[in-house]
Parts: C-alpha cells; sequence; structure tokens
C-alpha cells in the first residue's frame, strides 16, 4: 500500500483498473466463465482493451484463440489499426490493384485483419511504379521464351517480398511483362515516363 501511495495519479488509476479485470475475471471463473466470455458481453470492456493494443500485440491476442475475432469490436479495431497506420497510402492489394485501406468500407464481407496484413506484406510495393520496375529486372534475369508466367509471377512475388502469389493474377502479369518489354524495347526505365503511370500500358488492368 505504502509504494501506491507513492506513484503519480495516472499509475494509481492503471493500478485500479488492472485489480478490477483481475477481479472480474475471478467472478466470471467462479461462474464457470471465461475471460472471452466477458468481452464478448454487449456492455463488456472489449472495444476499451482493443483500442490500448497496436497491430502485432492485437495479431498476438488474436492468435491465442479464435474466440477473439468473434466479439463484436474485433473487427472494428482492425479497421481503426489501418486507418491510423497506412493513412491516405496506396498499396498493392490482390489481384493486382492499388488501394487504399480504407477503399473497401462499402465491402461488407471484407476482413480487415486480412486486409490490414496484405498491407504490410506490400510494404515494398508502394506504387505502380515499382511493381512495373520488379517486373523490368525479372524480366531481364529470365528467358522469357523458355518461362512460363506462373514461374514469372513467383519470380515477381520473391522480388517483392509479397509472401503470397494471388497478389497478383496471371492476367495482371502478363500486363507487367508486355509494359516491361515496350520498356526494353525502348531502351528506358519504368522511372522515366511516370507521367504515363495512369494512361500508358497496363494501366486498364493494374490500378
Amino acid at each position: 500500500l505504502s509504494d501506491i501511495e507513492t506513484l503519480p495519479v495516472s499509475e494509481v488509476w492503471k493500478v485500479r483498473v488492472f485489480a478490477g479485470l483481475r477481479r472480474a475475471v475471478h467472478e466470471r471463473r467462479l461462474r464457470g466463465a471465461g475471460l472471452t466470455g466477458l468481452l464478448a458481453e454487449e456492455s463488456g470492456p472489449s472495444a476499451t482493451i482493443f483500442a490500448l493494443l497496436d497491430a502485432r500485440t492485437l495479431a498476438v491476442l488474436g492468435a491465442s484463440s479464435s474466440g477473439w475475432h468473434a466479439l463484436p469490436s474485433w473487427c472494428e479495431h482492425w479497421f481503426m489499426l489501418g486507418k491510423q497506420d497506412f493513412g491516405k497510402q496506396r498499396r498493392l492489394v490482390p489481384s493486382g490493384r492499388f488501394e487504399r485501406f480504407d477503399d473497401a468500407v462499402l465491402d461488407s464481407a471484407v476482413d480487415w485483419r486480412t486486409r490490414y496484413g496484405n498491407f504490410v506484406w506490400a510494404a515494398h510495393c508502394l506504387d505502380i511504379g515499382s511493381l512495373r520496375s520488379a517486373a523490368v529486372r525479372v524480366a531481364q534475369s529470365l528467358d522469357l521464351e523458355m518461362s512460363g508466367v506462373e514461374e514469372i509471377r513467383r519470380r515477381l512475388v520473391v522480388e517483392l517480398q509479397l509472401g503470397r502469389q494471388d497478389f497478383l493474377s496471371l492476367e495482371c502479369v502478363e500486363q507487367l511483362l508486355e509494359d516491361a518489354s515496350t520498356t526494353r524495347s525502348a531502351g528506358g526505365r519504368p522511372d522515366e515516363s511516370r507521367a504515363e503511370e495512369e494512361t500508358g500500358p497496363g494501366s486498364r488492368s493494374i490500378e
């Protein structure tokens, strides 16, 4: 008790909150209910607790039990974290488009935890220029006549550290190869024609 008296007011409140949660969990256990059940209640503290966690901590919590995923504030908090961490950044999303994190807000079926993970994986592919540059590098390292589209997609995924091949559809890869061939024939580099990114080759299928 003497130690608590020496703490600043902000720390005392943290101790009180922690003690209150321990008491609530203990009482629930005596009745045969667990922490997940407490948080799943409509009036439970799940939203308040999730708001204190960053993405890494929340991911670890979610991996500990699938029960967390069913909580009413689970998806909502991943959405808020995505808006906070990625803002107006556009990143590559399956299957070959560039979007802001909240561009899928009207999609009722979107899994915000998965979308957050996709944005993390696409950290090395921030715009169409970096994607086309990677395609040129892969094209220069392979005999395109001997390599299939799937092999080229595999190389692109490794080049961009995307982790999964579904980031790029085969149609998207074919269009990138066409762009790369045009660039090589012209003797230029993708970043020399940045003004063509929205109107040049591939703009219809890769946005």
